[in-house]
């Protein structure tokens, strides 16, 4: 039983190094305005798992099992065949409307989903947790349609994930989540040159 134990200890660590990883390459991608960011992204999903559920961070698993991966999907799908220009698909901004919708849709989502995980689970952090769902998913969508807010919005994800994976003691997330704000901002002015508004 020892040895089972050290084995899933072992492979809980190796997914959580893993993860971080794909994640760095995922966001290297992304910037780059490369397709294989989607498939890394498939992959990415798949081994944090293990990781958020050893977390209790479940709004974030849920993000991961019913966001990420189905927005991945749709973001390879789109990236490659979507739109007129599915060869070259442009950086775009959203307009302020969408942006509102956007920002509204999270703010409901997080208050109404972080009452019922407060409320139903032992989740660590519901309100936190649940407001890197929302955001995320909403930054998620905003890529995979190339608008470049997107990164706005990863940028906050990313701060806060940041203090939830570090209050959970998931150091190679911590790191990952760390290195992804100064990555963020890299993918707007790399983004803002491809829509030759870089001043």
């Amino acid at each position: 039983m020892e040895i089972l134990s050290l084995l899933a200890d072992y492979w809980l660590v190796a997914d959580e190094w893993i993860g971080g990883a794909l994640g760095l390459l995922i966001v290297y991608f992304l910037i780059r305005e490369n397709v294989w960011a989607w498939p890394l992204g498939v992959a990415y999903v798949l081994v944090s798992v293990t990781v958020l559920l050893e977390a209790r961070l479940y709004a974030n698993l849920a993000l991961h099992l019913v966001g990420f991966l189905p927005l991945n999907l749709y973001g390879w799908y789109h990236w490659l065949f979507g739109g007129e220009q599915r060869d070259n698909l442009p950086v775009t901004r959203a307009s302020p409307a969408l942006l509102g919708g956007v920002g509204g849709l999270c703010i409901v989502g997080a208050l109404a989903l972080g009452w019922y995980f407060a409320s139903f689970t032992d989740a660590a952090y519901p309100y936190w947790d649940n407001a890197v769902f929302v955001m995320s998913l909403a930054a998620m969508w905003l890529t995979a349609r190339k608008k470049i807010e997107n990164w706005v919005v990863w940028i906050v994800v990313n701060v806060v994930s940041v203090g939830l994976y570090y209050a959970q003691d998931v150091l190679p997330y911590t790191l990952l989540y760390l290195v992804y704000i100064p990555m963020a901002a890299w993918g707007y002015w790399t983004w803002l040159g491809s829509m030759g508004e870089r001043p």
